[in-house]
């Protein structure tokens, strides 16, 4: 697979009003990277941080945060090469509640006025045996009202959403690599 191939997430967002991509170089094969992503996206202590400042006003209002492994739903995903992920909601908003995803049919079916979906991917480029690049790739699609109030949120949340790529994308070095 080159970089000027499609990938699954032309696929499975092939419009989106916004997009952020990101790349790491990675010292091991692309079944040892696609081993560790089997495991999950990993998460760091930035990541956490963040997150953690994103559920504030879901605190002070005394609601139970979301089971986070339920709002992403694994929507695709090639051997050795390429996992795509997506969620739906009203991201823009103080308290987000993610709609549930239960497969890829309703992923790409979903067009509901006002709410936003959004998909990302973590693909796997082989340089060598045991060199790769690993890019990902986010990209949200805005239905109706939604589409403008998301540019205006990503504007602000933007960077961050950035710096929590890069923090993935560092783990999973770290894990392929020395694990």
């Amino acid at each position: 697979m080159t970089n000027s191939e499609s990938s699954l997430l032309d696929e499975v967002l092939p419009h989106y009003d916004v997009a952020a991509t990101y790349s790491i170089r990675i010292s091991a094969s692309p079944e040892r990277i696609y081993e560790v992503l089997q495991r999950g996206i990993p998460s760091g202590a930035i990541t956490k941080l963040l997150m953690t400042l994103r559920g504030l006003p879901r605190r002070f209002r005394g609601e139970p945060e979301p089971v986070s492994e339920d709002a992403f739903y694994r929507l695709k995903q090639l051997k050795d090469r390429e996992v795509v992920v997506g969620i739906a909601g009203q991201f823009w908003k103080p308290v987000s509640n993610p709609l549930r995803i239960r497969s890829l049919e309703e992923f790409l079916e979903f067009e509901r006025d006002g709410y936003c979906k959004a998909a990302m991917n973590l693909r796997i480029h082989p340089l060598g045996p045991d060199d790769c690049k690993v890019t990902t790739e986010t990209r949200v699609e805005g239905f109706g009202s939604a589409k403008q109030q998301f540019k205006r949120y990503w504007q602000v949340i933007g960077p961050f959403s950035g710096i929590i790529r890069r923090e993935i994308l560092r783990k999973i070095k770290k894990k392929a690599e020395f694990s």
